[in-house]
Order: C-alpha cells, then structure tokens, then sequence
C-alpha cells in the first residue's frame, strides 16, 4: 500500500506537487490567522479540577472577580517630583484605578486576528491590592484579559499602558507596569532581534549543509523551501485540530512543533535524497530513481514517523492537560509530515532528476576510500571495541544525571525594559512576592467575620517566607473570604514551591486555622506551580514505560525481530540518560543554574528518544537489507555504515543545528531544552547509530533477527525486486573482537 502511493507519486509529480502547495499554503494562512485563539499562556489552567490549586483558582473566579484567561499585572503609582504620595493623591489614585475597568482598545489602530472583540479582550481593575508603601508609592493589582502572547493583545495593552500613564500625568502622577501581559509584551519586544536571528541561523544551517552534502543549487534550495512550507501547514492543520476538537495549546508549543518539524522534515528529505542519489550512479533515470528510492525508504520513513507519534501518543494518558494535548497536537503534524515525505518528496525528486545536483558533477562517482567507507571497516572489524568505547563515553555523561535537580523558577524579566525597571523599584522596598500575591481563600456554610479568620492569619504569619498577610475580603454574604499572602521570596522559586505544595507549611497552616466548619483552599502561582509538578511526576511514572513498549512493538513489526528491538532500545534508553545528565552537568554543574527545567526530562524522552529510534530505524533497516542480499555478517555492516551514515550524520547536523537555535533565546528554559535536544540528536547520530548500533548488530550476527533468519526476505517483503547495487566487496579482514 505504502510503496505503491509513493511510486504513483513519482509517475505524476508536478500535479502532486500543485496539491501539496495549494494545501499547505492554505493551511499555513489558516493556521496564522486562528493561532492565538487555540493558544493560552495560563499553566494553571491544565490543571485537573482534583487538584487543590485548581479549586482555588475556580473558586476565586466565583467569588471575587478572578477573571478566566486574564494576566494579573501590577501597577506601580507614584508622585512625578518624588514626594511621598497625599491624601488627595490617594484619592485620585482611586478615582483614575475606578476607570480602568471601563477601558476599551480602539481596534481601528489594531489590525487584529479574526474572532477578537472587546467582550473578550482587555482591562480589568481591582481594588489596590496593597496599600502605600512608607508613603511614597501605591500599588494596583489589574488583570487584563488575553493572551499574552498574541501580537494583538500585546498591542492593546501598549494602547491601555499609554492612555492610562496620560491619564495619570495630567494628576501629577506617574504609572508603571510590571507582571503578566506587561512582562511578556516588553519580553517580545527586547527579545525580538534575537527570535528573527534564530529564524535565519536555522534555515541558514540548513542551506550551508545542504550545499556542502550536495553542492547544487536546487539541492540547496528545494529542500529548504519543501521543509517551511510542510511546516507551516502542518502547524495549521494542528490549529484545526484545536478548533475542531475544542482544546487550548500551551502558548510556546506551536514554536516547539514549528522548530521540530523543519528538523524532521529535513531528515525525511536527506534520507529520501541520499537513496535517490545511488540509484541514479546505477544510471536509472529520474522518476525511475525516485520511485526505486521510495520504495526503499518510504517504509523507513513511515516506521520512523510512527515512532514519534506512538511516543506522544502516550501522552494522551497524562493528567495534566498541557502534556494531555501536546501528544495529539505533536501526532498530528508528524502525520502531515509523514505524508509529505512519501509523496510531496518522491514528487520532487522525480520531476528535479539529475538537475537537483546542477552545477556538481561530483555525485556521479562514490568514494570508495571516504570516511564513511572507512568507518564502516573499522566498525566491522573491531566490532567489541566500538561497542565498548560508545558505550563507556555514552554512561560517562549519563552518570551527571544522577544528581540532576528541577527548577521551576525559570521566569525571565529582562530589567532593562520598562517592565523589569519597575519590578526593581517595587523589590528595593516591599518583598519579592509582594506582585505575585498567593490566594487563601475560605469557604464557609455559614457567614464569616474578621475575628473568625485571624486565628488562620496568625498561624500563616509565621510561615518561613511570608513577609506580609492581607486584611480579609468578603464575598458570598460571608460564606467566601479571600486572604492574600505576599512571599519574600519569588513565587516560582524551587523553596515557594516546597512551601505551598501539598504537604508544605503553607496548605498546613491554612487548613490547619481555618474557622471551625470551614474549609481553606490555597491558590495562586507557587501553589499553581507545585501542584503542577505533582501531577507532572505522576505522568511521567505512566509515560516513560508506555511510550518505551510502544516503540518497542513498532521496532518488533519493522524489523520482524525480537532480538534487535531489544538492544535498540537500550540504546536510545542509554542516548536519553547521557543527554539528560550533559544538560545537569552543563547548567546545574558549569553555569551555576539551580537545576534543569522542570519540562526537560519529558521532552527529552520523546523528542530524543523517539528521533534516536528514527536513525536506528534507518541503519538496522538497511544492515538487514544488505543480509537478506547475501552479504557477510560483517561485510553487510561495513556496506550498511559506508551507504548510511553519511545520511544519518547529515541529517542529525540538521536537525542540531534546527534545535540549537533555541539556545539564543533569553528564556532559560528554553535555552536548556535548545542544547538538551541538540547534544541528543548529535549523541544519536554520531555515536549510538552509526556505531554503537551496527557494532551490536554484528557481534549479535544471524541471532539479531531472530526468530527469522538472516538471510530471509528483507523488511520489503513482496516489493518489487531492486538489483543488487554494484557496490565492491569491502576488504573486512577477520579479527578476535
């Protein structure tokens, strides 16, 4: 079935590669103009109603105006000459804070996406979260409704910022914004030279590589065009996916998915090209080459493919709702990928043929004496010693990983913008967590008073890390309080955590002093945070072992063997804990950092884990290929390393390069999974498949397809017979290993 959709692709290539642009450019549009109403940037809102954190927030939500989906964004007031703030300010400053909740964005200044209107989008003001601070500055707690990360509403809080600092100035006052959607938009704007640097890294990597492998001018640039364009579809169709389904994206996963798939994609295409390139030294033309090429590859191909999507499938298991819709989302554009690559790709190679190589003419002759030919000798005759060395350097690294710590606080406000500068003069006075607040609220059957909470408020008083508790407000006639807690430290800190998770001294202490027949519930980031790690760990326990069966059992029906897919997998298992311990030995050992971020051992695991089995894919394939042609156990793995690696270290350069970019970005956290999934892919393809794997492989001989044999029909079976490739038999001299 597979063979024969890529092979009528290459009969009719150019009307395949019309319906390939008209859909992808139209799911690209699509996805670019419904992106951010699929996207949220509110963690707490994954979270499973059973957890405590969620509970809170919903009760909030309620009971005193915590609005879904908005930002909470503090406002700093203060005199324009510098004097402590009057009583007349103060009553001004209350008057002005009244009238932002009525403030709309003026939409004619905003060319905005479609779906966006004013009932859903803008400021919301709450009652001064906290009072001056020795007379000189007031604070205002806002929540401004939208996500943070949509252009557009970035935009309009740049509208609200400057028509309420107006409003303000004409009193006398001054107004500064910090938090939230005031944090991100000032973040996107310092950090925007560096995102379109990656961009052009990225696709320049790719194009260098591309030029040094084939050293032609479509080769260069067909791939590269091919790449972005399935890309940019796929991630639309994901967007649709969201939309017809009903759920909501964490706000950085369409980037995570953009930047893996041109990584992917790349792969897919260089596989593809490399075979296209032997059949056409054996003089076949060049839809004869692309469709020999694709009934080879193809099934690679789709077995590689369905390794990823089985791994993120799995998360479709997780309680926790940003990894509970990551793994459909990832399936999805893997999917349109996979397509891509047997028909969208057999397509171009064929309507290219030999002019995809123009102006070299050096691929015409294949080097018998290259490194590549070398390397496969040696793997072939010291098969032991590679085994040995690839695995000693891989478990050198891994042992880092022991010691491996998580960090949430991965928060990142550059202080030289306007936002960092006014968390910086509120942190000179007031604590740390005085502008992220945590929520205590208290449900009641029947009415509170002041006095029935002050137990609860002495007893959180003398908590380790709380500087200051709120006067409580009431709502409910009564049955509902809130009590807000500033922290001195900052509330995504590894210790905030510890302090408000389930079991820590702040949960304790709530519950412990609510009023008799009342029950207390702790909200807000750290208790968001915590509960979020919680469920996290949960999830991970389930998915690692699913998700390892999974690719498993796909390894088992690829390679109709038992054996192989066993040390397979050990293997990639091997690749995950030295890359996993390479970023702890690199941030949390060399640059000092409190640990890795707390979203890297699981992405680790899928990204690295299912990428390295795509490569081991690709080398066991053709090994056993080269078997069933009637080759030597050690004269298949020397041919199979000469044909393969070539390939496969290529194609791991791409995709490096694809994720080091990440490494420039500001984020911590984003910079960690950037280097942590480069060092995986460079580990998986320099080290576990083009020598650990096939030196395993030929130690195991004829015992490593077992239960079938050898010299058995290769994974092919019932394809069309290619002829042999005349390739000469490489000198493997015997030896004790």
């Amino acid at each position: 079935m597979l063979h024969r959709i890529s092979t009528a692709s290459t009969r009719r290539p150019w009307l395949v590669i019309g319906l390939w642009v008209v859909l992808l450019i139209g799911g690209a549009l699509v996805g670019q103009m419904k992106l951010y109403d699929v996207t949220t940037s509110d963690t707490g809102g994954f979270l499973p109603s059973s957890y405590e954190s969620a509970r809170a927030t919903a009760f909030g939500e309620k009971h005193f105006g915590v609005v879904k989906g908005a930002t909470a964004v503090t406002a700093l007031v203060k005199r324009s000459d510098g004097r402590p703030l009057t009583p007349a300010d103060q009553a001004r400053v209350a008057t002005l804070t009244g009238r932002m909740a009525d403030w709309r964005p003026d939409w004619s200044a905003i060319p905005h996406s479609f779906g966006l209107n004013d009932d859903e989008q803008g400021a919301r003001a709450l009652k001064a979260a906290t009072g001056p601070a020795a007379g000189r500055f007031e604070l205002v707690g806002l929540q401004f409704k939208g996500n943070s990360t949509d252009p557009t509403v970035q935009k309009a809080f740049k509208q609200f910022r400057s028509a309420t600092a107006h409003a303000f100035a004409a009193d006398g006052l001054t107004i500064g914004f910090t938090g939230g959607i005031a944090s991100q938009t000032d973040y996107t704007d310092s950090t925007r030279a560096t995102t379109q640097l990656e961009g052009i890294l990225l696709l320049a990597a790719i194009a260098l590589l591309t030029l040094v492998i084939f050293r032609g001018v479509l080769s260069t640039v067909v791939p590269l065009l091919t790449v972005v364009l399935v890309a940019g579809g796929a991630s639309g169709a994901v967007v649709l996916a969201a939309l017809a389904f009903g759920f909501h994206l964490d706000s950085s996963t369409p980037t995570l998915i953009q930047t893996v798939l041109v990584g992917i994609g790349i792969d897919y295409f260089l596989f593809m090209t490399f075979r296209f390139r032997e059949r056409l030294r054996l003089g076949e033309s060049g839809r004869e080459a692309a469709a020999n090429a694709a009934l080879r590859v193809a099934p690679v191909v789709a077995s590689a493919a369905l390794a990823i999507v089985a791994a993120f499938a799995t998360l479709g298991l997780a309680r926790f709702g940003q990894f509970h819709v990551l793994g459909p989302s990832v399936a999805v554009a893997i999917v349109v990928m996979l397509l891509a690559g047997v028909t969208l790709v057999p397509a171009l190679l064929a309507a290219m043929g030999r002019k995809l190589f123009w102006p070299s003419r050096s691929w015409e002759r294949s080097r018998e004496d290259g490194p590549a030919a070398r390397l496969g000798s040696l793997v072939a005759r010291r098969p032991a010693r590679v085994a040995v060395l690839a695995s000693a350097a891989l478990v050198a690294v891994a042992v880092f990983a022991i010691g491996g710590k998580m960090n949430y606080d991965l928060a990142t406000v550059p202080k030289d913008t306007a936002a960092g500068r006014v968390q910086t003069e509120i942190s000179r006075i007031l604590p740390k967590g005085v502008t992220d607040e945590q929520q205590i609220y208290v449900r009641s059957s029947t009415p509170l008073t002041a006095s029935d909470l002050k137990p609860m408020q002495q007893r959180l008083s003398r908590v380790d890390h709380v500087a200051a508790v709120s006067p409580p407000r009431f709502a409910a006639g009564g049955r509902a309080a809130e009590v807000d807690v500033a922290l001195d430290i900052q509330a995504t800190s590894t210790d905030a955590l510890r302090l408000a998770g389930a079991d820590g001294p702040l949960r304790s202490a709530a519950h412990a002093g609510a009023p008799a027949g009342a029950q207390a519930l702790v909200g807000g980031t750290a208790s968001i945070f915590a509960d979020v790690s919680s469920s996290i760990n949960d999830d991970l326990r389930l998915i690692f072992p699913v998700a390892a069966l999974l690719i498993l059992l796909i390894l088992v029906l690829m390679l109709r063997s038992v054996v192989a897919p066993l040390y397979l997998l050990l293997a990639v298992g091997l690749e995950f804990a030295a890359t996993f311990g390479a970023a702890v030995l690199v941030f949390q050992h060399g640059l000092g950092e409190k640990g890795v971020a707390f979203t890297l051992p699981l992405v680790l695991f899928l990204f690295v884990v299912a990428i390295g089995t795509d490569y081991n894919i690709l080398m066991s394939h053709r090994l056993r290929e080269e078997r069933a042609a009637g080759a030597s156990n050690r004269d298949a793995t020397a041919r199979a390393v000469r044909q393969v690696a070539p390939a496969i270290t290529a194609a791991g350069l791409a995709l490096a390069a694809s994720f080091g970019t990440l490494m420039l970005n500001s984020d911590t956290g984003t910079k960690q999974m950037g280097f942590g999934m480069a060092i995986g892919i460079l580990l998986a393809s320099f080290v576990v498949s083009t020598l650990l794997v096939p030196a395993v492989t030929t130690l195991a001989g004829s015992a490593a397809w077992w239960p079938s044999r050898a010299g058995d029909a290769t994974p092919d079976a019932g394809l069309p017979r290619l002829e042999a490739e005349p390739a000469p038999r490489m000198a493997v001299e015997a030896s004790g290993d």
